[in-house]
């Protein structure tokens, strides 16, 4: 039935009635988008003829919608005047006048839908844009019939393309670009290109005849592209080769950039018909070939590659070219670089595909040609310029490794030309603004004027247009702005320079000193556009400056600085005051904070500025400053003041402008001391209360937000001495209040307003008792409210700590109540924030609130203690202490807890995941339970001890479970007072000296009991103890005589005098149980550099001596017990350690220089210490052991600076340099270190560099976050990284989180390799565990797909990821596999 209806459709489509014909093509395209159309042989090939004959219909409209099915190209009337029209317009362009006709109709509108030349000229810019509305429209036509129909229809429009008519020309261009856009089938694909190659190549090189070259037959200078483009184009007859060129670049261009891998056998001729086109003396010719090799350059072998980059440079390096010569092959070469860079040549944009790292290598000849055409062209060349810059950001950006040795250059090149500016001097004077432009204004006498054309003027104007005749003024021959051009230099240097900043971290302090200063003097540019660029430029060094600092303290600004004597010492222990223990002395922040001065009197100046775009851009500037240098502008506010009121108040401000402001002083407001600001609080609260009132609803939250900071600075503190804060009170109330009464506006405005007046009331309610009645209850009124009653609730909690005591009995009671009936919502975030709001309003007003309303609050506490949910137990376990030590706490509350949440408490403590915060407060909980007059301590025990009995279904409690257990026995006992804590550790020491083998568990847990018991209590009154617990040694279980060995180092640590001699005796006389005896002696010398506590200088002296007896022990376990002992000591005597550990690093056992080391890194620990100071000028003694020959040491090396990487970067920033070549070597694979081991039936290969490199990718990670201004990512990506991602499971892991670290910090050096990092993700998403394999490797291997896919996540997050062409299939692959999918997409959501 379709088919007969089609056949109906295809005979009025072919009559002579063009009406009939109109809505047969009409119907016709319905029918080809309906999804279920599906035609036969005959009906394809009948439907393909006719619509191609449609193409040429003689009526407008018919053709226009028949091209719907190929591309909708507006074909309107006038097409037999276009030419003519066109020749006028053109030229009237050329001279900036209005065209109007004498019915008042203005013509430009004509241009764009009436003329195909227009469209030729303009099409590439139309395809950077908005598609139109026919670009899906051919999508139904190629895909509702055969291939044989397809390639057919391909071959018709290429004999249209190469001989049609003119105006059928463009119709066939785009109608072959949507078929090659649509066509995703790889077999269609080869056969379409197997005719449209061939068609191509002839249309680029055929030769253009002298006879209809404009360029040589006319000699009019033209100054206006567009009208270059016209007399290309308009005056030619049908058929003109330049214009056949162009057409076939540019299909060309598309067809390489999606199938250029598939014509892989046609590289080499297509390579040669397009370098011939680059001497094309046509312009348009050269750009749209720039565009074409560009495209195929992404899918060249090395060898066309380098084919291609030699054949440039040597048209580069040819004495005498022309200027447009050499700027097209400087284009060429960008564009070969480029990551998808964006070329803009006159009207054309292009979009070109990368060739990726493969470009390196050739950058040796390329650089250095661009840098002397940089340098040597002539000053009014400023194109060659721009287009050389360019390029070399390029390099910069995609090249970062190979491009290294060029970096100094291009750093001098690009800070020349940042202020390169010919015809304006440093003496003139910058406002320039308000001078007279009438010169300007008399360049042309009728550049203001509007010419009235009638349309029967237009042969006639174009008979005169190769004759024009311009009045010009006598000024003509003068400099005007228009003609000045270098601004384009000075914006490609910018950016230049920042590609420098983004791509090379290392150098930021030598950016600093460098580019530093004279970015900031260029905050003064006159060009707008260039202007922003500089601001960008600034933007990205403060943002590189924080990422390599992020989490640092740069001590710098401590220094006393007289000449170049640094006072080190004295520095040195300033610091060791500070988190961070060195100082690095050119550090990037401490460099930063020296230009500080600088930057805000040059910002300054540009806040004065009339501009708004330049304002936003200054106050930019000033925000990503605060962010990076928090409380650097305590000297220069008083300056900025003016600025942000001038910017807040000024009527012509616009919305961004209003909110970069507010941003500003919000971020300068809580970064700096209060007092800082106390003198200019009137001038600051007084506009941005005004903001408050804005429409704009983002403005007014923005506002809203600077209030609340703005009133902890005007309160900083209850007392307010020397500051007068009252009259400041009511009108921020007042404005805060009109907007949380108000209901009918956005939900961040409310939620703003909420936040704001929690603060109000918690600062300044002593002085608005008045007004608490009234905005109390409306603040209850928004907890009713869904969308707004999470801020309201943690506005609550403001208000209840604040130290005013307010007066909340107006609004308690349903206070109480809603946040009661809170927990048993769902919302995971809002049941949180009640939980800690309750325990507030307890801790302020427990005795305004009944008891009833404890009791209910228990009840539904009870439910949320679980291990699924570890923080929210935690918080309830707080609540339920502070419900039970609340003075006004009655019986029952007791009774509840005992009933209701007591056996939660025993169900939670058994979990093997309890840990940390919710441990301490279940720990709390117990001891606040004895204290309950309900609750007795023997029936406490008693639970306690019988939670750690096996449940028959279950198995036995985990070993996790029994240390929780034994800890809130400890607490328990501590807090029931010392006759029953002595009572109980009788008891545990009875079931110790019973010998049943059956008892063991028992056992276990009154071990671990005594430990916790006697960590916190001495229990030397105890008779023989130690005797008793030392017996346990013998016990056949490994658990107790681990428990047994923690015990005894316990109990010690309350009485050294008594037991620390006992321990070393043993270890003395007991061979046998030195392990355990060490481990022992470990217990005491950790709890001891915990509470730095010091020995007695013979009890070290014995230790050391029996430690370091050990070090060449066979047994790992006992050396890295003995290093842990030794580093840990080294916090409590660093002078006597760090010599004695320094001369064993010469040692020659390597198990003792191993062991040395190791213990450096358990000294080294994230707070500061004694030893940071003596060990600082000792440390490449022990790190450059990563160099020993044996592997044992270089891994004990390694671990120790990622230890001092991670705690203490700043000690070894300096050693980098020598130490990251050396790590680097240890992530490759080495042969020596694997071997095969003969089983007898089958052979193993062990990987004994396996944890080796596996340390040194871990390294490696966190090198990244604390020391990535010391690390070049280009240098360790490839070969490194790349070949980490291939290596064993347990390499992989630690390279996945690499890399996604790098694609966040680091995404240029990414980018520049991203080809070769898809093959080993693709390979690990793809393996398959064989089908013999256990489970554990099935699990293994899901975990490490899915570590892949989260790499890969973070990698097409990357902005211009798009470019490779393996990445994008890898994420088509990915797409397509259900599974991966599924997985990938619960992975890039979490």
């Amino acid at each position: 039935m379709a088919n007969l209806q089609m056949t109906g459709i295809l005979e009025k489509m072919t009559g002579k009635d063009k009406d009939y014909r109109y809505m047969a093509t009409s119907d016709l395209l319905n029918e080809l988008n309906k999804e279920g159309f599906k035609a036969d042989t005959d009906l394809e090939i009948k439907l393909s003829n006719i619509v191609l004959q449609q193409l040429d219909d003689v009526a407008g409209d018919v053709s226009g919608l028949a091209v719907k099915c190929v591309k909708k190209l507006p074909l309107e009337l006038l097409l037999p005047v276009s030419r003519v029209l066109m020749r006028g317009l053109f030229f009237l362009h050329s001279c900036n006048m209005d065209i109007v006709t004498s019915e008042g109709l203005n013509l430009a509108w004509l241009l764009p839908c009436g003329c195909p030349v227009y469209m030729r000229s303009f099409k590439c810019e139309q395809q950077e844009g908005k598609e139109d509305e026919g670009d899906a429209n051919l999508a139904p036509l190629v895909k509702k019939v055969s291939e044989a129909r397809v390639v057919e229809m391909t071959n018709k429009l290429c004999e249209k393309l190469l001989h049609g008519k003119d105006q059928h020309r463009d119709i066939a261009s785009i109608a072959l670009k949507t078929i090659a856009s649509e066509v995703t089938a790889i077999s269609l694909a080869q056969s379409i290109l197997v005719t449209l190659s061939p068609q191509l190549i002839k249309g680029i090189t055929s030769p253009v005849s002298s006879k209809y070259n404009v360029s040589r037959s006319c000699h009019l200078e033209v100054s206006s592209p567009l009208l270059h483009n016209f007399l290309l184009h308009s005056f030619l007859p049908q058929g003109m080769s330049t214009e056949i060129k162009c057409e076939c670049l540019d299909i060309l261009c598309d067809v390489l950039h999606k199938f250029g891998n598939l014509m892989a056998n046609d590289h080499e001729l297509l390579l040669n018909a397009l370098l011939s086109q680059l001497n094309s003396n046509q312009a348009t010719v050269r750009k749209r070939t720039v565009s074409c090799i560009a495209s195929l350059a992404s899918s060249l072998s090395d060898d066309l590659l380098g084919k291609v980059t030699v054949e440039v440079v040597r048209k580069l390096r040819t004495k005498g070219a022309k200027p447009e010569m050499i700027r097209t092959n400087i284009q060429m070469i960008g564009a070969l670089r480029s990551n998808f860079v964006l070329l803009r040549v006159n009207h054309w944009h292009y979009k070109i595909r990368a060739v990726g790292y493969r470009f390196g290598p050739h950058l040796g000849d390329t650089v250095p040609v661009l840098i002397n055409y940089c340098t040597s062209a002539s000053e009014n060349d400023e194109e060659l310029r721009e287009y050389g810059l360019q390029a070399l950001e390029s390099f910069l950006l995609r090249c970062p490794r190979d491009i290294y040795s060029y970096c100094d250059e291009i750093l001098h090149l690009a800070l020349e030309y940042l202020s390169y500016d010919p015809n304006f001097t440093d003496n003139m004077e910058e406002d320039t603004d308000d001078e007279s432009h009438e010169e300007e204004e008399d360049e042309y006498v009728f550049k203001k004027c509007i010419f009235v054309i009638h349309i029967n003027m237009l042969p006639e104007l174009a008979i005169n247009l190769f004759n024009p005749v311009v009045v010009c003024s006598e000024s003509e021959n003068e400099y005007t702005d228009d003609e000045d051009v270098s601004w384009k230099v000075r914006r490609a240097a910018a950016k230049c320079l920042a590609a420098l900043i983004v791509s090379r971290p290392e150098v930021l302090a030598k950016l600093y000193e460098e580019a530093c200063p004279k970015l900031i003097d260029r905050f003064k540019e006159r060009e707008e556009n260039v202007k922003m660029d500089v601001f960008n430029t600034f933007i990205e060094l403060l943002r590189q400056t924080g990422n390599v600092t992020k989490g640092k303290i740069d001590m710098n600004e401590s220094r006393q600085v007289s000449g170049r004597v640094i006072a080190f010492k004295s520095t040195l222990r300033a610091c060791i005051e500070t988190k961070w223990s060195v100082i690095d002395i050119n550090g990037p922040r401490w460099l930063l904070k020296q230009e500080v001065p600088k930057i805000v009197k040059s910002i300054n100046r540009q806040l004065r500025e009339k501009s708004i775009k330049t304002k936003v851009g200054a106050f930019s500037v000033l925000r990503e400053l605060v962010v990076v240098l928090p409380d650097c502008l305590s000297e220069q506010i008083g300056s900025l003041i003016p600025g942000i009121e001038k910017a807040l108040n000024d009527k012509s401000s616009t919305s961004n402008l209003k909110i970069e402001a507010l941003t500003f002083t919000r971020l300068v407001l809580a970064s700096h001391s209060p007092p800082v600001f106390h003198p200019y609080i009137k001038a600051l609260s007084s506009p941005v209360l005004s903001a408050v009132g804005e429409r704009y609803y983002k403005v007014t939250a923005e506002a809203l937000r600077v209030c609340g900071e703005l009133v902890r600075v005007v309160r900083p503190d209850i007392q307010g001495f020397g500051f007068d804060f009252k009259p400041y009170v009511r009108p921020i109330y007042n404005a805060i209040m009109s907007r949380l009464t108000n209901q009918d506006q956005d939900q961040e405005v409310k939620e703003c307003a909420i936040s704001c007046m929690g603060l109000v009331i918690s600062t300044f309610g002593d002085n608005l008792k008045t007004e608490l009645p009234v905005c109390l209850p409306v603040l209850v009124d928004r907890m009713g409210n869904e969308i707004t009653r999470l801020t309201a609730v943690k506005a609550f909690a403001v208000i209840a700590t604040s130290p005013l005591q307010i007066d909340l009995s107006c609004v308690l009671e349903n206070v109480i109540a809603e946040l009661t009936a809170f927990l048993r919502k769902a919302n995971r975030a809002l049941r949180q924030a009640t939980l800690g709001t309750l325990n507030y309003l307890i801790v302020a007003y427990g005795d305004q609130i009944g008891s009833s309303a404890y009791e209910v609050i228990i009840v539904e506490l009870s439910t949320l203690i679980s291990d699924s949910d570890l923080h929210m137990a935690a918080l309830a376990l707080e609540l339920c202490c502070t419900l039970m030590t609340d003075r006004k706490s009655s019986p029952n509350v007791g009774l509840a807890v005992r009933n209701k949440v007591l056996p939660q408490a025993l169900t939670l403590i058994k979990s093997p995941l309890l840990q940390g915060q919710a441990l301490l407060a279940l720990r709390n909980f117990f001891a606040a339970l004895v204290y309950s007059a309900n609750t007795s301590f023997d029936t406490l025990l008693d639970s306690l001890l019988s939670s750690a009995k096996p449940a028959p279904q279950s198995g036995g409690v985990a070993k996790k479970a029994l240390h929780s257990i034994a800890q809130c026995v400890a607490v328990l006992c501590l807090a029931a007072g010392d006759l029953k804590c002595s009572s109980t550790v009788d008891m545990l020491t009875e079931i110790l000296k019973d010998d049943s083998s059956t008892n063991s568990a028992k056992q276990h847990l009154a071990l671990l009991c005594l430990g916790e018991i006697g960590r916190r209590k001495d229990l030397s009154l105890h008779a023989n103890i130690e005797t008793i617990i030392i017996e346990s040694f013998q016990s056949p279980f490994e658990e107790i005589k681990s428990a047994a060995s923690y015990a005894l180092g316990n109990i010690a640590v309350s009485n050294l005098s008594k037991y620390l001699p006992f321990i070393l005796d043993q270890i003395d006389n007991q061979q046998k149980k030195q392990y355990l005896l060490l481990h022992s002696l470990k217990e005491v010398i950790v709890r001891q550099s915990v509470d730095k506590a010091e020995f007695q200088d013979s009890i070290v002296e014995k230790i050391l001596k029996l430690l370091f007896n050990h070090c060449e022990s066979d047994e790992e376990g006992v050396r890295n017990v003995v290093a842990e002992c030794l580093g840990k000591i080294a916090l409590v005597e660093p002078a006597k350690l760090v010599p004695a550990l320094k001369v064993r690093t010469t040692s020659p056992a390597a198990f003792t220089r191993a062991t040395v080391v190791i213990a450096v890194k358990y000294s080294i620990v994230e707070r500061p210490e004694k030893i940071d100071e003596i060990i600082y000028p000792e440390i490449s003694s022990f790190l450059m052991l990563i160099k020993d020959h044996d592997r044992h040491v270089r891994r004990a090396a390694i671990l120790a600076l990622s230890t001092f990487a991670h705690n203490k970067p700043n000690l070894i920033k300096g050693l980098l340099p020598e130490l990251l070549p050396l790590l680097y070597d240890q992530t490759i694979v080495k042969q020596e270190l694997i071997r095969t081991v003969d089983l007898g039936p089958f052979k193993h290969i062990v990987d004994d560099g396996l944890e080796l490199r596996k340390a040194a990718f871990e390294c490696v990670d966190t090198l990244l976050d604390s020391c990535l201004d010391q690390v070049n990512p280009s240098s360790f990506i490839v070969p490194y990284l790349k070949s980490g991602l291939d290596d064993h499971y347990d390499v992989k892991m630690p390279c996945h989180l690499i890399l996604t670290k790098l694609a966040d910090k680091c995404p240029s050096a990414v980018l520049a390799v991203l080809d070769s990092l898809v093959d080993p993700l693709q390979k690990t998403i793809n393996f398959k565990p064989k089908q013999v394999a256990v489970k554990q490797e099935v699990d293994r291997n899901e975990d490490m797909i899915r570590s892949a896919l989260r790499a890969i996540a973070s990698l097409n997050r990357l902005s211009g990821g798009d470019c490779s062409l393996k990445f994008k299939n890898l994420m088509s692959e990915i797409s397509k596999s259900p599974t991966l999918w599924d997985k990938y997409y619960s992975i890039r959501n979490e």
